[in-house]
C-alpha cells in the first residue's frame, strides 16, 4: 500500500473516531440529565403524597468561626401544611405552626418566638422537608457524581437566601435520608433521619406548646 492510501485511511479512521466520540457524548448527556430529573421527580412525588412524618434525628452543626462541631439528637414530627416539632434530648424544643417558629430552651428558661414565611429563612435544617414537594420551584439542581445518582446538590434560586447550598441523599422511593445545609458564613448542619414513619396520623395538639411556669417569653 502506498503512502497516499495509508494517509487516506488514517484520515478516514480519524473521522470515524471523532464521529463515535460525538455520538457517545450525545448519548451520555441525556442519560445524565434524565438521572437528575428522575431523582428529583421521585423525591417531589414522594413528599407530595406524604401528609405527616415522624423520625429520629441525628444532627451535627459545624460552626466555622470557632471551628467547633456540636452534636444533637431529637425526635421530629411534621404535619402538612407547615407544622413541625423538634424535641431535643437536651431539653430544647423547636415548634413551627405554619406562621410562627418557637424556640424553647429548658436551660435558659426562655421561649423565643419569630415569624417566618419561608422555610429557607427559618435556620432549621429539617424545615426543608416542608417544601420537599417543590424542589424545582425553589432550587437549581445538580448531580455532582454519577456514581451516587441519589445524592443531589441544590442551589437556591432566590437571591439572598440564608443557605448557600443544600445537599441531600434519598433512597430509591424518594425518601430523604440525609441533609447537609451550608449557609453563607460557611457553617454546616448535617442531619440524618432514622426510624422514619409516614402518614401515621399526628394529632394537631402536638404542635401546641405550653411553656413551663416562670419561662421568659421573647417575641422577635
Amino acid at each position: 500500500m502506498d503512502n497516499k492510501n495509508r494517509a487516506g485511511q488514517a484520515i478516514i479512521a480519524c473521522i470515524i473516531a471523532v464521529l463515535l466520540l460525538f455520538a457517545l457524548s450525545a448519548a451520555l448527556r441525556p442519560a445524565w440529565a434524565q438521572a437528575v430529573s428522575d431523582v428529583v421527580s421521585s423525591v417531589e412525588g414522594h413528599y407530595r403524597d406524604v401528609a405527616d412524618i415522624s423520625a429520629r434525628v441525628a444532627q451535627k452543626n459545624f460552626l466555622k468561626a470557632i471551628g467547633k462541631t456540636q452534636k444533637f439528637e431529637a425526635t421530629l414530627h411534621i404535619k402538612k401544611p407547615g407544622k413541625l416539632r423538634l424535641d431535643y434530648t437536651n431539653g430544647q424544643v423547636v415548634l413551627v405552626d405554619g406562621r410562627t417558629a418557637l424556640f424553647y430552651s429548658k436551660k435558659s428558661e426562655q421561649v423565643v418566638k419569630r415569624t417566618f414565611t419561608e422555610f429557607e429563612n427559618m435556620n432549621i435544617p429539617v424545615a426543608f422537608l416542608l417544601g420537599a414537594a417543590h424542589i424545582r420551584d425553589d432550587f437549581d439542581v445538580l448531580q455532582t457524581d454519577a456514581k451516587t445518582p441519589r445524592s443531589l446538590e441544590l442551589l437556591p434560586k432566590k437571591p439572598g437566601a440564608a443557605m448557600k447550598k443544600l445537599l441531600l441523599r434519598s433512597d430509591a422511593a424518594g425518601r430523604i435520608e440525609k441533609l447537609v445545609i451550608v449557609d453563607r458564613s460557611g457553617n454546616t448542619s448535617e442531619v440524618e433521619f432514622a426510624g422514619i414513619r409516614e402518614n401515621g396520623g399526628i394529632d394537631d395538639k402536638l404542635f401546641i406548646f405550653t411553656a413551663p411556669k416562670g419561662t421568659e417569653i421573647i417575641e422577635q
